[in-house]
């Protein structure tokens, strides 16, 4: 659980950064610029940001483990510039966030970890098409030890004083040597006033693998979370998910609200 509390720190953090972003509904807001850090440029390259944002709404079904245990079993539904997303449970609860708020069908479903799973998920999905979002800063490239003995190209991301609720947050992105698409991401969080300092003593990952494509674009069939140091790179995983059934359609009114949700609160 230890592990869960960290993930929807950084989720948050991360999220209220795309809210302050959402507002770029122009796919050219996205596109792939000539100035963009070399190993971000071709990330997102290779995960084709250009036709990805030509989309308007993207879904998938997600299976998450953590200890052993199923943590979620979901279809979820997003945006391509992640303005709104739907998570639709096994257990027929309905999670929506509309742009601003976000809102749970039948109220009487109500969980702690709402707010959390409406977030996380669609965010870790979406991560190769957001890393060059407004705000960001990258670091030049250079290689880091990944798993065993292996090392790959890696560059940092930090953020703009004032980006989201976290701006001391950082990224350390890895990128897959042969087909170039995003790898994995390490990462800190000091959302809720941590210590930047402290929070670097428990730095955590999630690694992305079984890619396939979908209308040309690649995505990651599976994610695994990790603990992680800059020295040694990915250990000890933590939990998995399995990520299946990736389609596109234009269909909007999947985001409409339901009569009797309730307001999921801050």
């Amino acid at each position: 659980m230890r592990y869960l509390v960290i993930l929807v720190s950084l989720v948050l953090a991360s999220c209220s950064s795309q809210k302050e972003n959402k507002q770029e509904k122009s796919p050219k807001s996205s596109a792939v610029a000539e100035q963009v850090n070399p190993i971000i440029k071709s990330i997102q390259e290779a995960h084709k940001l250009d036709a990805f944002m030509q989309e308007k709404i993207i879904s998938f079904d997600i299976k998450l483990i953590f200890g052993g245990n199923e943590r979620l079993n979901a279809r979820i539904y997003s945006t391509t510039n992640s303005s709104k997303v739907l998570v639709e449970n096994s257990e027929d609860t309905r999670l929506l966030f509309d742009g601003n708020e976000i809102w749970i069908h039948p109220k009487d479903s109500l969980y702690d970890g709402a707010r959390f799973d409406v977030l996380t998920w669609s965010y870790f999905f979406m991560a190769p098409f957001k890393l060059n979002d407004p705000g960001t800063h990258h670091t030049e490239p250079k290689k880091l030890p990944y798993q065993k003995n292996d090392s790959l190209m890696t560059t940092k991301l930090t953020f703009g004083e004032n980006i989201g609720d976290a701006p001391d947050d950082w990224y350390v992105v890895y990128q897959n040597e042969e087909s170039k698409v995003l790898e994995a991401m390490a990462y800190i969080v000091t959302f809720g006033g941590r210590d930047q300092a402290k929070a670097a003593q428990n730095p955590h990952a999630i690694s992305y693998s079984d890619y396939i494509k979908v209308e040309g674009i690649p995505f990651a069939q599976q994610w695994k979370f990790w603990n992680w140091s800059e020295e040694e790179g990915l250990q000890d995983q933590l939990g998995e998910a399995t990520i299946s059934n990736i389609q596109f359609s234009g269909d909007a009114s999947v985001f409409n609200k339901k009569k009797r949700a309730v307001k999921v609160a801050e």
